[in-house]
């Protein structure tokens, strides 16, 4: 039997060294800077760095953490946001690994071959974790998802130290207190986590039975609970400082507003489908746990439950409760974003996967061993499984490498360089503003520009009088006037033309925002010259792309710099009506996709009337990615389907030199 202290430092060093595994990939695919990737990471960077008050459920803890990781010297602010979830994800993946030995270590001696099985099961196990789509991709972006699977396993480990404690009949203090310390910090980085309160109690009070009626455990266990969730007084603290229109309708500075913006959160999400839908809803989970796992994970998981209930039916208790009460109750919330809620289920399957694996390799120790070619069988395992972790490593390394995602960081950096002295800047407001937000509260660029959203999410034409107006989205878009986050309707006049000054290129593995790319419009009263009869492009090509001609181009320049700007002007012929797509890429790379006009044709046509063989003028710079590889490579010009934003019919227009 392994010696403690020899056991402990074994354990010790292997989770180091899957905790440097991970780290190393999730800093390889790490976001740069800003990104679309999460819906409110944008928001959550800039709430850290300011100690601002974050989206409903407030998630204090997880802005505390933040802010500490905006100390580092380490790239932009955002990129050490970034980089909090890469190093807490690979803390709960180490966590993880200390977890499952706890769940296969060999109660009684076993031999060198069960503490090897152990040891391999769990390790593996882990890193299939670490690496699975979902868990993977929140790792790489400013999220709360990946620092909660670190305080969920921390929670789960202290909860069973202590439980271990209760079964050697000692008793502490500060076991309970500990634990319940760090399950009540793990509120600040999902409120979900609550939810595994029953599955908690039901597993002490297997363990402790009438023991747990010692004053001394209750006192620790509750005060620690409450010295943890004393966190969210944070959320009246910082109430003022919210200009978020959703978010002010239940302002946490009441009791009222407090509930509403905690527990009472998001209730239109909550328990959304009749019972009737629940058969498909689970269909779409399954789905998702085949995506991290592959349906032999999910035998394994099935495996490692059957082998819990029997040899530690405690542990079983605790863990299928934690997990069948987080899924019941995420595959009836209603997200768009649904896969991510399922990342701590993912968790706790994995354990399962660990425990079933373990038994296993046991299992087969025991059979090899009449042969006498047990080692041989360890050999072939380890490179069978150690195969399994660097094929989920490839399969899932293209949709969560976002290391070269400087789309926001390219296309604002010419933003606050073009807008003129004393401008006005428009943009999305509330928790979806913060990709233009984030510039003035952490950085104070450009404080000449007004941005209207932020002393106030009620802006009024007044603050915009005498001023040149810009915006990021088209104020004349049924986007722009639906939904909690619209803005006033008389803030500009309806009779206003959005003129394409600036579109922002794609970064390799960038996510542009739903409904509309990376655009700067300057609000015009007048029209732009959009359709001319005696179009003399400095290029003449003359080229039919499928219901467009392609008349001709001019181009600035054919040498650009990573991170700089194309000034491009086209010229079009429209030979059949229709809705086109535009796009324009560099070698393989997608620039940018717009529509025929950038929206203003339909109305152009019909307000001025132009001749029928006149000529679409679109004149506007292209920014260029900063992770652009220097060389040569060719500028094209395409159509795409209306559905898909991908070049179906194009051509090059000349071949572009990157210094």
């Amino acid at each position: 039997m392994e010696q403690p202290w020899r056991r402990r430092r074994l354990d010790i060093g292997i989770a180091l060294a899957l905790f440097i595994a991970a780290l190393a990939v999730y800093n390889a695919t790490l976001t740069p800077s800003l990104s679309y990737e999460s819906p409110d990471g944008n928001e959550l960077i800039t709430v850290a760095y300011t100690l601002g008050l974050a989206h409903s459920t407030g998630y204090p803890l997880y802005t505390w953490l933040g802010k500490l990781f905006t100390l580092l010297p380490i790239g932009d602010v955002a990129h050490r946001v970034n980089l909090m979830s890469a190093v807490l994800g690979a803390g709960s993946v180490a966590v993880l690994y200390l977890l499952l030995r706890h769940l296969t270590r060999p109660d009684r001696p076993g031999g060198a071959w069960a503490t090897r099985a152990s040891l391999l099961a769990s390790a593996l196990t882990a890193l299939l974790f670490a690496f699975s789509r979902t868990f993977w991709s929140q790792t790489t972006i400013a999220e709360v998802y990946a620092p909660n699977a670190l305080m969920v396993t921390l929670t789960l480990g202290l909860l069973l130290r202590w439980g271990r404690k209760l079964e050697q009949g000692e008793h502490s203090f500060l076991a309970p207190f500990c634990f319940a310390l760090v399950f009540g910090l793990s509120l600040g980085t999902h409120m979900s986590n609550l939810g595994f309160a029953p599955a908690f109690a039901l597993f002490v009070l297997l363990v402790g039975g009438r023991r747990l009626l010692s004053g001394r455990w209750l006192l620790g266990a509750g005060l620690g609970f409450l010295l943890g969730a004393a966190q969210f007084l944070w959320l009246p603290y910082k109430a003022s400082t919210l200009t978020d229109r959703m978010m002010l309708r239940s302002a946490p500075n009441t009791l009222e507003g407090f509930y509403r913006y905690t527990l009472g959160a998001f209730p239109q999400f909550k328990f959304a489908f009749p019972l009737a839908a629940i058969p498909d809803r689970i269909v779409i989970y399954l789905d998702l746990l085949a995506q991290q796992y592959g349906l032999w994970g999910i035998g394994l998981g099935i495996l490692g439950m059957w082998v819990l209930l029997f040899r530690r039916p405690r542990r079983f208790f605790l863990l299928v409760g934690m997990y069948l009460v987080h899924v019941w109750f995420f595959i009836q919330y209603r997200v768009f974003d649904l896969d991510v809620f399922f990342i701590p289920a993912h968790l706790l399957y994995a354990l399962f996967i660990g425990v079933g694996t373990a038994w296993g390799l046991l299992r087969l120790g025991r059979w090899a061993a009449q042969g006498g070619w047990r080692w041989a069988l360890m050999g072939v395992l380890t490179a069978g499984m150690g195969l399994a972790v660097v094929h989920q490593v490839r399969a899932n390394w293209t949709a969560n490498d976002h290391s070269e995602d400087t789309a926001i960081n390219d296309f604002y950096a010419h933003v606050w360089e073009v807008l003129p002295e004393g401008s006005v800047l428009l943009g999305r407001s509330g928790v979806f503003g913060y990709d233009m937000f984030y510039w003035r509260l952490v950085y104070n660029v450009r404080p000449d520009v007004v941005l209207p959203h932020l002393p106030t999410p009620e802006p009024r034409p007044q603050a915009l009088a005498g001023r040149p107006i810009y915006t990021t989205m088209r104020l004349d878009m049924p986007q722009a006037r639906r939904g909690p986050w619209a803005l006033p309707r008389d803030l500009v006049s309806p009779d206003a033309w959005y003129i394409p000054i600036l579109v922002g290129g794609g970064g390799a593995g960038s996510r542009e925002r739903p409904g509309q790319g990376l655009v700067l419009y300057q609000v015009s009263r007048t029209p732009p010259d959009l359709v001319v009869t005696d179009a003399k492009p400095s290029t003449r090509v003359d080229a039919s792309l499928g219901g467009l001609t392609l008349v001709g181009y001019d181009l600035a320049e054919s040498t650009v710099e990573p991170g700089g700007l194309l000034q491009l002007t086209l010229y079009w012929r429209v030979e059949e009506p229709g809705r086109y797509l535009i796009v324009t890429a560099l070698g393989d790379r997608t620039l940018e996709t717009h529509e025929l006009g950038f929206g203003n044709l339909q109305r152009y046509v019909q307000e001025r009337r132009p001749p029928r063989e006149g000529v679409v003028v679109e004149s506007y710079a292209i920014v260029i990615p900063s992770t652009l590889e220097r060389g040569t490579v060719p500028l094209q010009v395409g159509l795409a389907s209306p559905w898909e934003a991908v070049s179906q019919t194009g051509m090059v227009l000349e071949e572009i030199a990157v210094r």
